[in-house]
């Protein structure tokens, strides 16, 4: 009789769970960022990456979703081993409209302190970051 009523209450506990999780709101999944992640100030994401030999930059929002980039180019600068001078490279848009690219090629090991300027139509006002990449 006692497992009757526990299993009776077990059904009706099961059933009311899954009513209760089938009205509940879907709810919408965060995206991932490739490459390195860097968190923006005025609110999104920004994702670094080398892709064949170059870097990439994608534009995020802040559910981690690719959007348009809202920064025309970027510069990046980093020190390297073989001359005492910093290399440094811009990036343009690409095809993808959430991506900035370089054509310069990245030499290893990748593993440097990147300097990083965003910069809009004019060259006002611009966004910068540092962050110890690890390609």
């Amino acid at each position: 009789m006692k497992r009757a009523v526990f299993l009776l209450f077990a059904g009706l506990f099961l059933t009311s769970a899954c009513g209760l999780a089938a009205d509940a709101p879907a709810q919408e999944k965060e995206g991932t960022i490739a490459g390195t992640s860097v968190k923006r100030d005025q609110g999104g994401w920004l994702g670094v990456e080398i892709k064949g030999g170059s870097f990439r930059l994608t534009f995020y929002n802040d559910k981690k979703k690719p959007i348009p980039a809202d920064r025309t180019s970027a510069v990046f600068r980093w020190p390297v081993h073989y001359q005492p001078n910093d290399e440094r490279t811009q990036l343009v848009p690409g095809d993808d409209p959430s991506v900035l690219v370089s054509t310069y090629p990245v030499k290893p090991p990748l593993s440097f302190r990147l300097h990083i300027a965003l910069f809009a139509d004019s060259l006002r006002d611009p966004e910068g970051y540092i962050l110890d990449f690890r390609g």
